[in-house]
Parts: C-alpha cells; sequence; structure tokens
C-alpha cells in the first residue's frame, strides 16, 4: 500500500467500527428490555450503573479503534475471548425462556465477530501498523 492509502482509514476498519458501535446499540436495547421485564421484582439501578460504565468504556475503545490505536484493536480481541463462554454457554438456556433477549445476544456475538474478523484482514492490520510508527 502506498503512504496515502496507509493514512486513510480503510473501509474495513470504517464497517468495523460501525458494527461495533451497533453491538453496543443492541446491548443497550437488551439492558432495558431486561430492566422493563424486572421491574416490579427488584431495584435494576445496579444493574444500569454497571451496564452504563461497560457501554461507557466499549464506546471509548471502538473510538480509539477507529483513531487507529492498535492496543485498543487488541483489547477488543481479548474481551471477545473472555466473554464467548459467558454468551454461548447460557444461550440454550435461555432461548427457552427468553427469545428476544437470546437472539439480540446472538446478534451481538455475530456483529462482534464480523467486526474482529474485519479488524485483522491485512488492509485494516497494515493501516494499524502504519498508525503504530505516526
Amino acid at each position: 500500500m502506498s503512504e496515502q492509502e496507509l493514512s486513510i482509514q480503510p473501509a474495513k476498519v470504517t464497517l468495523a467500527v460501525k458494527l461495533f458501535y451497533t453491538v453496543v446499540g443492541i446491548g443497550i436495547l437488551k439492558t432495558a428490555y431486561t430492566v422493563v421485564r424486572h421491574l416490579d421484582v427488584r431495584s435494576p439501578d445496579f444493574l444500569i450503573i454497571t451496564k452504563l460504565i461497560s457501554y461507557a468504556i466499549s464506546i471509548y475503545l471502538i473510538y480509539l479503534v477507529g483513531k487507529g490505536k492498535n492496543w485498543a484493536r487488541w483489547v477488543l480481541a481479548i474481551i471477545f475471548v473472555i466473554c464467548i463462554p459467558l454468551t454461548i454457554l447460557p444461550f440454550f438456556e435461555l432461548l427457552s425462556h427468553n427469545p428476544i433477549n437470546s437472539v439480540l445476544g446472538l446478534a451481538q456475538l455475530v456483529l462482534y465477530s464480523a467486526g474482529l474478523v474485519l479488524l485483522f484482514q491485512q488492509s485494516s492490520r497494515e493501516w494499524f501498523d502504519q498508525k503504530k510508527t505516526d
């Protein structure tokens, strides 16, 4: 790739960032759905606070990925590896009890996976490597 091509964010990185923002948006929908469903049973304050913190951190990491921070790309990959068992294992059990939440979680997993694949493609890697030297 030429120097000018490397200075422009690859389309794959742009799409990955959009996918990650979509994952956060779906997470916000899932949280709202869970809060409304359980409002009469328990206080949602702790759930809302923890989710707001995790969404804020996620949005910040996604922003940094869009700016070419290679370490943020790797943090998103590590988060994915840690969260895979936490997502897949309860999926089948929850599917029968709460299909909407399960389908939204599966959509998040698919979109997150696609975003990571895009971030680790050759053109994306070259762009991140070039950004490290800037």
